[in-house]
């Protein structure tokens, strides 16, 4: 447990997120954002937990933490009505259309918008209305994914490029202002190039970068079978590890992480029941 006056960061035993209590959303100052900042590099992600807040409280919180990044999805199906900094992710449905993103089918391990030139450096996710059981998020840290390497995979992957496609996403379907590419290797569609292991901005840690999928992601320099190959090993290793964060949601729990150095995927539910989350995302710096 670390104290920075009034606020306390409980570490949960997966090494991966902390508990913060003491912060009041309604009552905090300069030197209350600088110890949740110092949590949120420290640890990667970190939970708040019940809390009462409104949107215009979220989004004032947010704010703190950098410019507000428009995920793809708010200028779809998840734009909230009267806060362009949210995205809405959910299941229901308001005369016969989405009401929000992402439905209630499962989320596999992805970095959010990996396909960015600047993927955002932080996401807050507050829990609106959650079914009573289902739809738990996983988090996994990329600097252990990194650190843990055996030797020979290190040795592999430091200095190399990883290229994104960013035409489809991770379900087929076109990304907007995308079209049909007429080329059937992904090599060669619009896509993005980042380092395989990045260097986090503010820690300094290095970290592994797999983006989303092995579908449409090259190694630069090798042949689709090697990168393939690679890829295929470095996965297996960053998502079986077990030091994973489990959140079983509570309406008003906000979790925050730092999507430079960490993974996360979601459980499906039960579309009988509705969830509702409330997301806001930070900017990020390119990849180094």
């Amino acid at each position: 447990m670390l104290t920075k006056e009034r606020l306390k960061a409980i570490q949960h035993s997966s090494n991966v997120c902390a508990d913060i209590e003491g912060f009041d959303f309604d009552r905090y100052d300069s030197r209350d954002i600088e110890a949740i900042r110092g949590y949120w590099l420290q640890y990667g992600v970190i939970r708040f937990k019940q809390t009462r807040i409104t949107d215009a409280q979220q989004v004032a919180f947010s704010r703190h933490f950098g410019e507000f990044v428009i995920h793809p999805k708010q200028l779809q199906e998840g734009g909230h009505p009267t806060h362009r900094e949210i995205l809405v992710i959910s299941n229901a449905m308001t005369d016969g259309k989405p009401s929000g993103a992402m439905g209630n089918s499962e989320a596999t391990w992805h970095t959010d918008t990996w396909f960015y030139e600047k993927p955002p450096a932080g996401a807050i996710l507050r829990a609106v209305q959650v079914p009573p059981s289902g739809g738990d998020t996983y988090f996994l840290s990329t600097y252990l994914a990194y650190e843990t390497l055996p030797a020979t995979l290190k040795a592999a992957v430091d200095g190399r490029q990883i290229f994104f496609q960013n035409v489809y996403d991770k379900t087929g379907k076109l990304r907007l202002g995308k079209s049909t590419p007429k080329s059937q290797d992904y090599r060669e569609w619009s896509g993005v190039v980042h380092p395989l292991v990045r260097t986090h901005g503010e820690t300094g840690r290095k970290a592994l970068y797999l983006g989303g999928t092995i579908d449409g992601a090259w190694i630069v320099g090798m042949s689709r079978d090697e990168s393939g190959a690679l890829l295929a090993e470095l996965w297996d290793h960053t998502t079986s590890t077990k030091q994973v964060f489990v959140q079983q949601w509570d309406e008003g729990d906000i979790m925050m992480w730092d999507n430079r150095c960490t993974m996360h995927r979601r459980d499906s539910f039960d579309p009988a029941f509705i969830r509702v989350m409330h997301r806001t995302t930070t900017s990020g710096e390119r990849p180094v």
